[in-house]
């Protein structure tokens, strides 16, 4: 029999699955700008900091808003991802907020913000290794944004023996993202598009049955954009088109 004792728990929360602001709509999921928070060891991170950032943080029970974060991981600079940066201005604290991002992701922050004097930054490039508290960071570049100053990364946050990747904007699935994908316990993905394309995000009918045969063990779509159905249709659809696959939807919790 295996024993658990040594298996950490990690527990995963997301705060927002929809596009660059929010995807409303009549007959739609109403959703807000993707976000997850991540919870392990009472140390908790958070990938991507939305215009709704302050209040996603207040509707999770037993949070103290951002103080009570441990790190920050984001994907790019593009404002849905990145612009909640801007709640952290002001007097720096005791203790700055931990940030992970690619060198260009920081520029766009001081073009926007000024001197991020009030968080602690951590340029990363593709194959690098960080370490924020018990966890071991690691990204690739994905395609996404034509500017490079809106250079794009997949993250893969790992835990004892547990590992996600969130690859939350994707135009194009790589052969980097699958090796970074290998083996992981959940795989979070682009799910912005649906019944047509567009250069910078995937389609759901299209980037579900191929990384169906990807070895992972979970797929949940995010980013979730206007051209898909309403949430009860899209499981149908997304179950049809690989099993271990689902959208995700603001509020849903989980446990790996």
């Amino acid at each position: 029999m295996t024993s658990n004792v040594d298996t950490p728990r990690v527990r995963l929360r997301f705060l927002g699955t929809g596009a660059s602001g929010g995807t409303p709509g009549e007959g739609r999921s109403q959703r807000r700008e993707s976000s997850l928070l991540v919870s392990a060891d009472r140390s908790r991170l958070l990938i991507d900091a939305t215009r709704d950032l302050e209040e996603q943080l207040a509707e999770v029970e037993g949070l103290d808003g951002i103080d009570a974060l441990d790190g920050l991981v984001l994907t790019h600079g593009h404002r849905d991802a990145s612009v909640g940066v801007g709640s952290l201005c002001g007097d720096v604290p005791e203790n700055p907020l931990a940030v992970a991002a690619s060198p260009e992701t920081f520029g766009v922050l001081r073009g926007r913000h000024g001197p991020l004097g009030h968080i602690e930054p951590h340029e990363v490039e593709p194959g690098d290794e960080l370490r924020l508290g018990p966890w071991t960071l690691t990204a690739v570049e994905v395609p996404h944004a034509k500017p490079r100053r809106f250079r794009t990364y997949a993250w893969k946050l790992s835990h004892g023996h547990r590992d996600l990747v969130y690859a939350s904007d994707v135009g194009e699935l790589s052969d980097e993202l699958h090796a970074l994908a290998d083996g992981a316990d959940l795989l979070i993905l682009d799910g912005a598009m649906y019944g047509r394309g567009i250069f910078s995000h995937l389609r759901i009918e299209e980037a579900v049955p191929l990384v169906c045969r990807w070895d992972v063990g979970r797929i949940l779509l995010t980013q979730i954009g206007r051209t898909a159905p309403g949430h009860e249709d899209l499981e149908r659809i997304v179950a049809g088109l690989c099993e271990r696959a689902a959208p995700a939807y603001d509020g849903l919790e989980l446990e790996l």
